[in-house]
Order: structure tokens, then C-alpha cells, then sequence
């Protein structure tokens, strides 16, 4: 069997990395026998011209499109040329927009024949195999499927308890040189999962509430690799780096004792950092961490869930400047409750944390599908339900 991966468009100015969720699946698919190719539209600039001229080169029996809501409508263009170049061709897409928006996205996209639910790198697996087995789709966990005119989803799949099972990404299907070229870093994951309960945050429905952690020593093995790729930045992926000190410390313990130079960045809470901790990971080559402040309004951070305080921002800015730690803060303008007051609040509250060495973004709300925030939305009729 044979299976092209597409990584749809997405704005350079957004600083994109190469596509980490589609190595995976095409690790895990190469790792069943399944012969892949990765086309990413991100740095070759698309036509159907251009696909046509790869699914004539490959053959493939199925196309994947990953999909976030900034890309969908690009992904689903993808979609629509595949069929009308090769109606034969199984058409399926992954990935957090449409595992929440996926009967919708079935109904409004007809050329979809599949939708891989969540985490993903089983249900594809499993799904191309069946292709060849007999085409019981009903078999399979995690996936949405159209029989004739009617839509089916056979429920969400449980996570994979042990991901250091999951192969390593395939990033020799990926073109990495022109990332290089572009100035863009590289990322990698460390866990999978999120704990906390934050209102407009898709992260720990996507992956589950328990984190499931690597092992650090296979962990730092990646990192050393990376190293070596000629990337200026490695991004520490995971929801919440820090949220797990000993995992925290044991992979910085690991990189310092194999004395490897390498420049990283990562996210993390205020209220999961400490001086020991930063300290440890400044000595294992981290020069930036992305603190999800949100706003400095204490009413909207009770209301979306987020469980700080503004003076653990403060201190946590404190504490990264004196371990020579660059903190960014990143704040959400027009969350719940918003108002000319609490914008002003939040803006004052940013000049103060720049005043303390932190860069600070500010970004608008967007209540993505899956979210709380967009449920609540929904309910008030101020969000479309298609």
C-alpha cells in the first residue's frame, strides 16, 4: 500500500516548523510496511497541476491531509483536486479541527471519505490495512467513514499508553533544507497530554488529561540528532514542559551529561517554574520559555479555568531573567468578560512584564472547535455550529 501525506498551506509569517504529526504518521505507517511520500505545501507552492504530476508518479491508494482550523480551508481544497483527479483514490484527513467538527466537515465535504479521530498514528495504521483486508471500516477505533449516504463514527480511541512505542518522526520525509533556509525551528515532543482545564485550549482534549511521558534518555537521543541537522532553534512542543519537574530535570540532567550544545525554547506555567528548575534548564542550553498569561483581569482568569495569578507571572519573569532565561508572556485579548478596563489592565500589565525583560505577545481569541469556549459560544448563538 502506498500513502501521501500533504501538509497543507500555512502562512510563513506564522514562523512554521516542519510538520512534526505528519513525520510521526509516516513513521508509524513505514514501520507497518506501508510505502510513504510527504508532500508539504508549506514550502513548495501548490497547483494541481503539481499534484496531479504526484499521484501519477506515486500511485497512491490514499491521501492525507492534516488539518488545524488556520489551514482547513487549504486542506480541504487539497481534497477536492484529489478526487477530481483520481475519484479512486481514498481521501482522509486528521487532526484537531476536524476531529471536532467531523461530521460537519463529512457533510460540507463530500470528496472526504474518512476522518482519523484524535491521536492518530494507530487509527492510519490500522485504516490502511484494512484497505487491503477486506474494507471493514466499523473494525477500526477512532475513525469517521461514509457508507453510501450515510456518515458512521466508530467513537474516540484510547490514547497510547506507552509513546515511546510510537517510532521516532520520519523527518527524512520531509525537506528540511528549506525550512533551514527559511530560518525556521525545528520541534520535538517530550510528552503528550495536558492536565489543566483552560477554557479556550484544544490541547488536552486532542491528547487527554493524563500525560503520558518519553523516557529522557530516548528523549535527549532525539535532541542530540536534532543538533546536528543545522537548525538555529530547537521548540520543546509539549502543552506544558515544565509541569512535571522530575521529567523536567531528568531530561536537562541527561543533555548536561552528554555535554550537548543546543539552543532551545519551550512553554510552560508560571506557577511550574523555580529557580532550581530554571537553573537546570538554562545549564542544558534552553534560552527561551512561552508563558500562557491570558490576562491580567483576575476575574477572566477564575472564568477560563487558567488557575494563576498575576503575581506568579511576575515572580516567573523574575525568576527566568535571573537564570538568563528569555520569558515570553503570551496574553488572549477578548476572552470572557473582556471590556475597555480589563484590555487596559492586561496592556499596563504587559508594559510591567517588559519592563521586567519579558517580550510579550498579544493575540485575539479564537474559540476553536472542541473548546469549551466554543461550546459556550454555540450555545449563545454567536458561533456558527457548521
Amino acid at each position: 500500500m502506498r500513502v501521501l501525506l500533504i501538509n497543507p498551506y500555512y502562512p510563513i509569517s506564522e514562523t512554521p516548523s516542519p510538520p512534526l504529526g505528519l513525520a510521526y504518521l509516516g513513521a508509524a505507517l513505514e514501520a507497518a510496511g506501508v510505502e510513504v511520500r510527504l508532500l508539504d505545501l508549506v514550502v513548495f507552492p501548490y497547483s494541481k497541476k503539481m499534484l496531479e504530476s504526484e499521484l501519477n508518479a506515486f500511485s497512491p491508494h490514499f491521501v492525507g491531509v492534516t488539518a488545524v482550523t488556520m489551514t482547513f480551508d487549504y486542506a480541504a481544497a487539497v481534497i477536492r483536486d484529489v478526487k477530481s483527479i483520481d475519484p479512486l483514490i481514498w481521501t482522509v484527513m486528521g487532526g484537531p479541527h476536524v476531529s471536532f467538527c467531523a461530521q460537519e466537515t463529512m457533510r460540507a465535504l463530500p470528496q472526504l471519505d474518512f476522518i482519523c479521530l484524535g491521536e492518530g498514528e494507530a487509527t492510519i495504521v490500522q485504516l490502511v490495512r484494512e484497505a487491503h483486508d477486506g474494507c471493514r471500516w466499523e473494525r477500526i477505533k477512532g475513525l469517521v467513514y461514509r457508507q453510501g449516504h450515510e456518515i458512521h463514527s466508530t467513537g474516540s480511541r484510547d490514547a497510547i499508553p506507552d509513546i515511546d512505542a510510537i517510532p521516532l518522526p520520519a523527518r527524512s520525509l520531509i525537506p528540511l533544507g528549506r525550512y533551514r533556509t527559511l530560518h525556521m525551528p525545528v520541534s520535538m515532543t517530550t510528552s503528550r497530554g495536558c492536565p489543566f482545564q483552560c477554557i479556550f485550549c484544544v490541547g488536552r482534549k486532542m491528547l487527554g488529561p493524563t500525560v503520558r511521558y518519553r523516557n529522557p534518555s530516548q528523549v535527549v537521543d532525539e535532541l542530540e540528532y536534532l543538533s546536528g541537522l543545522g537548525f538555529h532553534q530547537i521548540n520543546i512542543a509539549d502543552d506544558l514542559f515544565t509541569a512535571n519537574k522530575k521529567h523536567c530535570l531528568a531530561v536537562c540532567d541527561e543533555i548536561i551529561a552528554r555535554e550537548i550544545e543546543a539552543t532551545w525554547t519551550c512553554f510552560g506555567r508560571v506557577d511550574t517554574v523555580s529557580p532550581e528548575i530554571l537553573e537546570r534548564m538554562k545549564a542544558a542550553g534552553c534560552d527561551a520559555i512561552c508563558f500562557g498569561v491570558e490576562s491580567a483581569n483576575a476575574a477572566i482568569l477564575k472564568t477560563i479555568k487558567k488557575g494563576i495569578t498575576i503575581d506568579q507571572a511576575l515572580a516567573a519573569v523574575a525568576m527566568c531573567s535571573d537564570a538568563g532565561i528569555t520569558p515570553h508572556a503570551s496574553f488572549i485579548l477578548g476572552l470572557p468578560g473582556e471590556t475597555p478596563q480589563t484590555l487596559k489592565e492586561t496592556n499596563d500589565f504587559g508594559k510591567r512584564l517588559k519592563d521586567r525583560g519579558a517580550l510579550c505577545g498579544f493575540h485575539i481569541l479564537a474559540p476553536f472547535p472542541g473548546t469549551e469556549e466554543r461550546y459556550a459560544r454555540n450555545i449563545k448563538g454567536w458561533v456558527s455550529r457548521s
